[in-house]
């Protein structure tokens, strides 16, 4: 997995977030202007610096999404592993750090 930014500065998990690919497709698509304004507002809260890059956001987040529902899938019956004395600590210090 690779630790990437995404949406302001927040990381996500993904096996492939934000590619870097010398040749990308083209899409196209069209929304009512309600929509494009909240989309507008939406990029720039999380940070983004363009719609194409908040969308691609989105996809990348749905991807992760769907790679974390599998590997949650798989282990939902164990075997667990005990988490570390220090596991309150360690989330709280990656969350000030998103």
């Amino acid at each position: 997995m690779v630790r990437a930014p995404f949406a302001g500065g927040r990381e996500i998990d993904a096996p492939s977030a934000r590619w870097h690919f010398e040749a990308m497709s083209t899409i196209t698509i069209s929304v009512p202007d309600p929509l494009e304004a909240k989309m507008t507002e939406r990029m720039h809260a999380v940070g983004e610096q363009s719609k194409e890059q908040y969308v691609l956001g989105l996809v990348e987040a749905d991807c992760a999404s769907e790679e974390l529902e599998r590997v949650l899938a798989e282990r939902w019956d164990g075997p667990f592993t005990p988490l570390p004395a220090d596991w309150k600590d360690r989330v709280r210090q990656a969350a000030t750090r998103a």
